[in-house]
């Protein structure tokens, strides 16, 4: 019943507030990432499995195929995921479940589900208005020029060691770059592919030399040594780790969000898991899930997570940072990313303001305030982060455009009118690891939304209560 109530209540809030701005007037929508290791997700069709084992401490594939990410593309969408990034598609060998051991560029694997699979969960993914974003493979087979000395960390030199230590492409050479091109534009076109994104392990490269012009290139950097050019979004090794040790605990600093693009994430597949960090400090997985989620969310550009990760998965090497997916434990947090993500959507029009930073996040409480340009039709936005072991106030100072409006929580559902010690600021209070997402916006009375919204909602629990009553009553009492 409790869950009910807090249902209503937010519903009633966002049905006043639809009244007075417009939402979705962006003209992209923010990448909002799930990157899936296919083999590991759901063995939906068994009919193509290949030397696959149960043993989760086996560095052996499970089964995983493209149908079973197709049949559970819903539950990805419903949590506010946008896009797809999937592991290697192209032919591998039978003992490699990653998919970087490539033995056929061009050629999708038979053990995914081959090209009529990944066709059908493209077409299925882009029916949901979903991208789909593959990572392609730097190894090389003949056609390719190699290099020495990679750039691996540990857990990329324990894997590629397993597969026996394939060679390189050096992106650097000329007749490289016009071939693996090629390749690229040709699969992109093929099956209608929105984006490709590369695990980069060579120093120097630049993606407009070796990848279409016309698709979203991304850089998973997994050493800060490397330095990459030409991608439209590139993540960075640092500023992963800053986030994973932010939100492992309380009272950690909290990075700013970049300016230039940058993909963010907490970990990839060639990283611990980012729950390791939060168990390794004794808290609650759950709660830095949830102020993660809703970091990442709140970021004007795009924001990646692991497949698992809402369930905190955990792991520090290869294969335990690649367990199966359940689909099945930790809904709390599916759902709480399923209604932060909602509103933020709902709102997105935030993502197009001038970014004010009202607290810098040194502290642990990292303070945002997104002013929108078009004060005529959309409201600002301010982001409070309180990170902190604590219940924390924090004064947002009004402008001139803010007399006789509120703050209008909404995720948590605070309601705050300018603060009667200091009638210039906006006293927010936050208890110890929340967030919310305010609307600085007019008072909002008993529109006629509000108020049919308002009778829909009671006047049918209304009803619902008669009739369960109704049915209790003795059958004498009802002649």
């Amino acid at each position: 019943m409790q869950k009910i109530l807090r249902y209503i209540i937010v519903f009633l809030m966002i049905a006043g507030l639809v009244q007075h701005q417009e939402a979705g007037t962006q003209e992209t929508e923010q990448d909002r990432i799930y990157t899936v290791v296919v083999d590991r997700f759901l063995n939906f069709n068994e009919s193509n499995d290949t030397a696959v084992t149960e043993d989760e401490t086996a560095p052996l594939p499970f089964g995983g195929d493209f149908a079973g990410i197709e049949n559970n593309l819903e539950y990805i969408n419903d949590m506010g995921f946008n896009t797809l990034m999937l592991s290697p598609v192209f032919e591998k060998g039978d003992e490699d479940y990653l998919g970087y051991d490539t033995e056929a560029y061009g050629t999708i694997a038979e053990a995914f589900g081959g090209a009529e699979g990944l066709q059908s969960l493209v077409d299925a993914a882009h029916e949901r208005d979903m991208k789909v974003v593959v990572d392609m493979p730097a190894t090389a087979t003949d056609e390719y020029e190699t290099f020495d000395d990679p750039v691996l960390n540990d857990i990329q030199q324990t894997y590629y060691e397993d597969i026996g230590n394939p060679e390189f492409i050096d992106f650097t050479r000329n007749t490289n770059q016009e071939t693996y091109r090629e390749m690229a534009a040709d699969f992109v076109s093929e099956f209608g592919i929105d984006g490709l994104s590369m695990t980069v392990v060579q120093d120097g490269i630049d993606a407009d030399e070796f990848l279409p012009e016309d698709v979203t290139t991304y850089a998973v950097v997994p050493d800060d040594g490397i330095t990459v050019d030409g991608f439209d979004h590139t993540s960075s090794q640092a500023h992963r780790q800053q986030l994973a040790n932010a939100f492992s605990t309380t009272d950690q600093p909290i990075p700013e969000y970049p300016d230039d693009g940058t993909l963010l994430l907490a970990d990839h597949w060639f990283t611990e898991r980012f729950t390791l960090h939060a168990v390794n400090e004794d808290m609650f997985p759950g709660t830095r899930l949830m102020q993660l989620s809703a970091y990442l969310f709140g970021y004007p550009g795009p924001a990646a997570m692991q497949y698992g990760t809402e369930i905190a998965f955990n792991g520090e090497d290869y294969p335990m940072i690649h367990k199966q997916m359940n689909l099945w434990t930790d809904e709390e947090v599916v759902d709480y990313i399923t209604e932060m993500s909602s509103v933020f959507k709902e709102y997105d029009q935030l993502y197009n303001s001038e970014l004010e930073v009202l607290n810098d996040g040194s502290d642990g409480q990292f303070v945002l305030r997104y002013n929108t340009m078009d004060q005529e039709d959309n409201a600002d936005f301010v982001l409070n982060v309180n990170d902190t072991a604590r219940t924390t106030s924090f004064e947002v100072p009004m402008k001139e455009r803010d007399q006789d409006k509120i703050m209008s929580g909404m995720l948590i559902g605070d309601s705050i009118s300018a603060s009667s010690e200091n009638p210039e600021h906006f006293n927010t209070v936050l208890d110890r690891e929340e967030t919310e997402l305010y609307a600085v916006t007019d008072e909002v009375g008993l529109n006629n939304g509000y108020i049919i919204a308002a009778v829909i909602i009671f006047g049918g629990f209304g009803i619902f209560i008669w009739l369960v009553a109704r049915r209790r009553r003795p059958k004498e009492d009802q002649g």
